[in-house]
């Protein structure tokens, strides 16, 4: 079978196709032929070095799969040949692995897909459990509270604004052109800056009638982050999840003591803090899951390509110019 995998860290031209030998199933295993494989972010990071969970070389990086199971191994007696299942390698002992055209996992780390859901749809569903987590687990908004999303019009953060939309939150998004802010009004934002056209903070004053948001989520940091706490209503709570924008300013205690009377907070969250709990983990995914199978979201699918042009989805994600999910298929 093919793979995409990397033997060095570096750019996109690291990627590579190989052929490699057909995995086989063993005692408790079950064999998955991809429909669809997702391409994220911690794809981009695994490649480049600088994700914390990267496997040892040479790395198949892609950490979502939706298939057809094609093969079982010994025991397994809950999931059969013809079966569809998601794979989100969150429930594996390692990241990664999913840009192949078949994968091995253990029985128990799958995911039931319903017939009426669509695998490319199904790949995107590790942003709506993110989102469900950063809204009920990392911080608890209720409904009629103020949010602020920055980078609205990516794959998170286009979920998030969806899910939060359906909790009865009143949502901001930030994007970084009229084509995304428009994008991300479609996904029902209630107002959406953009941010090379408009100064974010005077926005929300304007917006809020100069009371702040309650809740920032943050996936770009950088020194920007330091911002997000003028921003804040009293009580409210910044939540960095990401920093594709780089490391915020090393001194957050300074524009967060400007704020010392409204009690404000910030939380750094990894979704990596329920590795040994997946109750909560595997609970999030189920809901997503549910909730795509019922109409009740929409992941929106940005390109799909196929599995050997990998290389190049990484270089459409990171030009900046991505809306929702990039999509492989073999």
């Amino acid at each position: 079978m093919r793979v995409v995998q990397f033997h060095e860290f570096g750019g996109p031209e690291v990627l590579s196709v190989d052929d490699v030998p057909d995995p086989a199933p063993g005692p408790g295993e079950i064999r998955v032929r991809a429909e669809a494989i997702g391409v994220g972010v911690p794809d981009i990071l695994m490649r480049r070095g600088n994700y914390e969970w990267i496997p040892p070389l040479p790395v198949i990086p892609g950490n979502e799969l939706a298939g057809t199971v094609d093969a079982v191994g010994d025991g397994v007696d809950t999931i059969a040949v013809g079966d569809r299942v998601y794979v989100n390698s969150r429930e594996l002992p390692q990241r990664g692995g999913g840009y192949a055209e078949a994968i091995v996992v253990p029985a128990s780390a799958v995911f039931e897909m319903p017939d009426n859901v669509d695998a490319t749809q199904a790949v995107a569903l590790g942003n709506y459990q993110l989102s469900w987590l950063l809204l009920n687990y990392a911080s608890i908004p209720r409904a009629g509270d103020r949010i602020l999303v920055h980078a609205a019009a990516g794959g998170v953060g286009g979920a998030l604004v969806q899910v939060a939309k359906s909790m009865g939150l009143t949502v901001f998004g930030i994007a970084g052109s009229k084509a995304k802010a428009d994008y991300v009004s479609r996904q029902g934002a209630d107002a959406v800056i953009d941010r090379n056209a408009e100064d974010i903070g005077t926005r929300i004053a304007d917006l809020t009638d100069g009371e702040g948001v309650d809740f920032i989520y943050d996936s770009v940091a950088g020194p920007g982050l330091s911002d997000d706490f003028a921003m804040l209503a009293p009580m409210g709570t910044v939540v960095m999840f990401g920093y594709l924008g780089g490391d915020p300013a090393p001194d957050l205690f300074t524009p967060m003591r400007a704020k010392f009377g409204d009690s404000i907070a910030f939380r750094l969250f990894s979704i990596h803090v329920l590795d040994d709990k997946p109750g909560i983990r595997r609970g999030a995914m189920k809901s997503a899951m549910a909730a795509l199978a019922a109409g009740e979201i929409s992941p929106h699918i940005q390109t799909v390509m196929p599995l050997a042009e990998a290389a190049d989805a990484h270089r459409l994600i990171e030009g900046g110019s991505v809306t929702g999910k990039v999509v492989l298929t073999p």
